[in-house]
């Protein structure tokens, strides 16, 4: 659930929902048929974006293949996940779920394996411009700031960093 949903429902047990609080329930179900309609999209284009995303990756990064073993196999598994996730955040409406769901701890375990900070970056943003030419105008701009999210908080890098 959204987190300032379940916020609000939690303040208001026991009473009656306040009008502002009535109004953040309102906004929130008036936007979600789009985007319940932009994860179906990204569901039904889930193999090409992946499959896009990891092909681009290779190339630019043409050693990452001989360096880690099963590499293609886990670069799919892990950008799908990651795709998933992000489909679950953007229906949610929520970008803490990602970050509390997914990118605080696999940001420790890609650190781990030693990925580059922009290795990481590129892999996220090489995802979002492929998303983009996959998916519909409107399902792609309900999409990016979670890619985006991804790009930054996996890798490190803040918003101010070049």
């Amino acid at each position: 659930m959204n987190q300032d949903i379940e916020t609000m429902l939690t303040a208001c047990e026991g009473r009656y929902p306040t009008r502002a609080e009535q109004a953040l329930l309102r906004d929130w179900a008036t936007r979600l048929e789009a985007r319940l309609a932009a994860v179906e999209e990204i569901k039904q284009a889930e193999e090409a974006i992946i499959a896009q995303t990891v092909d681009e990756v290779f190339r630019n990064y043409p050693d990452f293949e001989k360096r880690y073993k099963n590499a293609r196999q886990s670069c799919t598994r892990d950008e799908t996940l990651v795709l998933r996730y992000c489909a679950q955040a953007l229906m949610r409406g929520d970008a803490a779920y990602l970050e509390n769901s997914l990118l605080s701890w696999m940001a420790t375990i890609l650190k781990g394996v030693g990925f580059t900070p922009q290795f990481i970056f590129d892999t996220y943003e090489t995802m979002g411009r492929v998303a983009a030419r996959e998916l519909s105008p409107q399902a792609a701009e309900l999409l990016r700031p979670y890619i985006e999210q991804c790009a930054m908080a996996l890798s490190g890098k803040s918003k101010d960093t070049p």
